[in-house]
């Protein structure tokens, strides 16, 4: 799957910094204010996040081998 640039960097900074920072938010005042689902609430954030992560990730692997394929081709 291709991703526009706007779309990339805008997942890339849910990813590295949005979700992150909201999952120790949620940890930090769900523990002061002894909220009793603070745990299953950081756990979601963090799978979203990591699975975010990894379909970046995919895509990177995608455009730097299509990229790659392009650049061998030019050679021929």
């Amino acid at each position: 799957m291709k991703l526009k640039n706007e779309t990339y960097d805008l997942l890339k900074w849910m990813a590295i910094y949005f979700i992150p920072g909201l999952t120790t938010l949620i940890g930090v005042i769900g523990l002061a204010l002894q909220w009793q689902e603070t745990a299953i609430a950081t756990t979601i954030c963090g799978a979203v996040g990591s699975f975010l992560a990894t379909c970046i990730g995919m895509s990177v692997s995608e455009y730097e081998k299509a990229k790659h394929e392009q650049y061998e081709g030019e050679g021929d």
